[in-house]
């Protein structure tokens, strides 16, 4: 992936140089940015849910176990 992401970065700025519409250059750039933040928001929020899931599966079995032994 990192490559990936290197290989990205200086076909970017290679195109900025050789091409330079400097308008289309922000109106992508912007989106992409706006594609990241969408993304990374996205994961965040599947990761705090497989989280928060598997906290309360914990507290509940704790609960049922602790009912169970009392």
């Amino acid at each position: 992936m990192t490559n990936i992401v290197s290989t990205c970065c200086i076909l970017h700025n290679f195109l900025c140089r050789v091409d330079n519409y400097e308008s289309l250059i922000d109106e992508v750039d912007r989106e992409l940015m706006e594609q990241d933040v969408n993304v990374l928001l996205s994961h965040v929020r599947e990761d705090d849910y497989r989280l928060d899931s598997h906290i309360r599966h914990y507290i509940a079995n704790k609960i049922l176990k602790d009912y169970k032994n009392n």
